[in-house]
């Protein structure tokens, strides 16, 4: 990998992990550039600033999210265990849920980019469990006693 993808990368998977520990406002560049091990330059370089780099961690995490649930809806597996796999994911216990730590922080739901892209992290989510509930239902291996998208709901608000 080249020094100039490998910056831009360190210092766009710092800030995706200082946006769920620090949150948005509590981030300094300097804890950026301390956590990426870059130097003072690259934020810069690579970004229009703290913002900037902000929307592309959050595209980060959300992406992360996004691959896992693409990973588990295409699996072999029945859909109660596609949904196990989902719901009981091992997360990192001070973080929790990569979107629903950052829809937390005010400062980011506060901007429209970048609350879109925490959105769109949820809009994910809910697809994923709505079709693997449908599925489930459908198999036989998901009780129906309510809709999917009342399932759903109630999935999403207590996870």
């Amino acid at each position: 990998m080249n020094t100039k993808r490998n910056s831009k990368e360190k210092l766009i998977k710092a800030m995706a992990v200082l946006l769920l520990e620090k949150g948005l406002t509590n981030t300094s560049p300097n804890d950026i550039l301390t956590r990426a091990e870059v130097g003072q330059g690259s934020l810069y370089h690579y970004f229009q600033g703290k913002e900037d780099l902000s929307l592309a961690a959050i595209k980060y995490n959300v992406e992360q999210l996004v691959n896992f649930n693409t990973l588990v809806l295409s699996s072999d597996k029945n859909a109660y265990d596609k949904l196990s796999d989902l719901l009981l994911k091992s997360r990192n216990i001070d973080r929790g849920c990569l979107v629903g730590q950052l829809a937390r922080d005010r400062s980011i739901m506060q901007n429209k980019g970048l609350a879109a892209e925490v959105n769109r992290g949820f809009e994910s989510m809910k697809q994923t469990l709505e079709s693997i509930i449908k599925i489930g239902i459908s198999e036989g291996t998901i009780s129906n006693i309510l809709a999917p998208l009342e399932a759903v709901t109630l999935i999403m608000s207590t996870s």
